[in-house]
């Protein structure tokens, strides 16, 4: 009797939904997130786009580390942020529906604004900052492991724009 009040209590207050399969897989195969959703940036998310996955996460690219913010968006699309994720090639495997992955590195442009009852509203606006795309025939030509350490470092802008097949800042 108490599980059911409990339950009740739960879904009363609108449970948060549990994460997609697409989510799931992101986080296995990349270690993006390791936050659940309901604890997240809203901006962080994992969309469908026809043959492909876009993954937003929170993530300035300032001028003073803007190579090291590049660097680690090419490391973490080809082989994961953390060192146990397997990298793309997993996540393709995983997802044999798409055949293409973008990870966007986004910031908040956040604009304050008065309401009709003289209340400050806050605006915040997901502006990204560099976008990483891999697709899996290219994907499939990289290893991980050497990725990772070619990823790192003093060329590892340079290396990244080789190996993945679209890499935009503004």
């Amino acid at each position: 009797m108490l599980i059911c009040s409990l339950v009740t209590v739960g879904a009363a207050r609108g449970s948060p939904a549990p994460p997609s399969k697409d989510e799931i897989a992101v986080q296995a195969a990349l270690g993006l997130f390791l936050a659940l959703p309901d604890r997240r940036e809203a901006g962080e998310r994992v969309v469908r786009r026809q043959q492909g996955i876009e993954i937003w996460y929170l993530r300035p690219v300032s001028r003073g580390t803007r190579a090291d913010a590049l660097c680690d968006g090419m490391r973490w699309l080809v082989a994961g942020r953390l060192t146990s994720a397997p990298g793309a090639n997993d996540l393709f495997a995983r997802l044999p529906g798409i055949d293409e992955l973008t990870l966007v590195f986004y910031d908040l442009e956040t604009s304050v604004e008065p309401d009709a009852r003289g209340r400050y509203r806050q605006a915040r606006n997901a502006r990204p900052q560099a976008r990483f795309t891999l697709r899996r025939g290219t994907a499939a030509k990289l290893q991980p492991a050497p990725a990772r350490v070619a990823l790192q470092g003093g060329g590892c802008v340079a290396a990244g724009r080789q190996m993945l097949d679209e890499v935009w800042t503004p």
